[in-house]
């Protein structure tokens, strides 16, 4: 499985790092997000080996990095969360009111410019966008809303923020169930598919980041309580990514950081089942699962995504190639569609690739 795996379109969005990125209900619809708040949507060719689509609509209103984006399974709803303090949902199905246009290349053109004895600037990709404001906004956080994590039934939702509050939600009603306070900024962050557990991981930096408060625990959910405390597993790791398999039997994790990007496999009991090899260089940046549960992805700040066997616990592709670490391109954010069969990832050089997967 995978073999085939490789890129088919690598989306220019230069403006800043793509931040976020998600695949809409079951539709050909993807969205993106960066750290200027800003969030595009494309709709992909049906078929690889089509011409490299535009986008064709903007989501307005953040102003801050969006942090994470999800999808209603209906494709209806778009769901993102901010630096802004916000969660924002975005009816897909409203008619935009206004128009704009966005200049794709707008960075590389200005980085010419002011580039002495350099090559002149590139032609210029302007396009024409549809505007759409949010139907609805959230502003129970008071901090940077770090992360969100939704449940398959779309019953509840999971929020966390730099100030260390966590949000349950009764996503159907809008209703907050339940919050409680950690110590340190939520970091990785994950709800299990049943809403029982809670896995946060937290940080805290000091002074140029050189010293760090560092806490991984999974919570019951249904009490605010500590269910399993790892954190004599991690001593003063930094976990910046988090996914439970959709059965939530299987829970990986993954190590941010300028030091080893380790992952890990652990069980919903927070047993520890395999540590896995290879690394990636610098930093562990997002995890999601394969629709199969018996695969999953992870990016890294060396510019790769990985393609990985749960049960054997090895990696099975590569896509990408490191580009030696450290602000190099990582690839910030990945997800797969819900049928498995295509991958995005957004990178910190604007860019949004669309892999299938066979």
């Amino acid at each position: 499985m995978f073999e085939k795996a490789a890129m088919t379109w690598n989306l220019p969005w230069d403006a800043d790092w793509v931040t976020a990125v998600s695949f809409i209900g079951t539709s050909r619809r993807i969205a993106a997000g960066n750290n200027l708040g800003e969030i595009l949507i494309w709709e992909l060719p049906e078929k690889a080996g089509a011409a490299v689509p535009n986008p064709i609509r903007k989501l307005v209103g953040h102003t801050n990095v969006v942090s994470r984006l999800l999808s209603s399974a209906d494709g209806r709803w778009l769901i993102s969360s901010s630096y802004d303090h916000t969660i924002r949902l975005w009816d897909m199905q409203a008619a935009p009111k206004e128009t704009d246009t966005v200049v794709l290349n707008s960075r590389a053109i200005y980085d010419a410019e002011n580039r002495k004895n350099g090559p002149k600037p590139p032609a210029p990709l302007p396009v024409k966008l549809d505007i759409q404001s949010a139907a609805v906004t959230l502003d129970a956080h008071k901090e940077w809303v770090s992360n969100i994590s939704m449940t398959p039934d779309e019953k509840h939702l999971l929020s966390g923020d730099d100030g260390g509050v966590v949000i349950l939600w009764n996503w159907t009603e809008r209703k907050e169930i339940r919050r409680w306070k950690t110590k340190g900024w939520v970091q990785g962050m994950c709800l299990s598919p049943d809403a029982k557990q809670v896995f946060v991981s937290e940080r805290k930096p000091l002074i140029f980041d050189t010293g760090r408060y560092a806490a991984v625990k999974i919570w019951n959910a249904e009490t605010g309580e500590v269910f399993k405390d790892l954190d004599a597993d991690f001593k003063g790791i930094q976990l910046s990514s988090a996914a439970y398999s959709p059965d939530g039997k299987t829970l990986v994790l993954g190590r941010t950081g300028e030091g080893e990007g380790k992952l890990w496999i652990y069980d919903s009991t927070g047993k520890k089942v395999k540590e896995l090899t290879p690394i990636h260089q610098s930093g562990v940046t997002d995890v999601v699962f394969h629709p199969d549960g018996k695969h999953f992805a992870s990016a890294g700040r060396d510019t790769v995504i990985r393609l990985w066997n749960v049960a054997e616990g090895k990696m099975v592709k590569e896509l990408g190639k490191a580009r030696g670490g450290q602000f190099k391109d990582w690839v910030c954010a990945i997800a797969f569609s819900r049928d498995g069969n295509w991958l995005l990832g957004g990178d910190m050089a604007g860019a949004v690739q669309v892999y299938s997967m066979s």
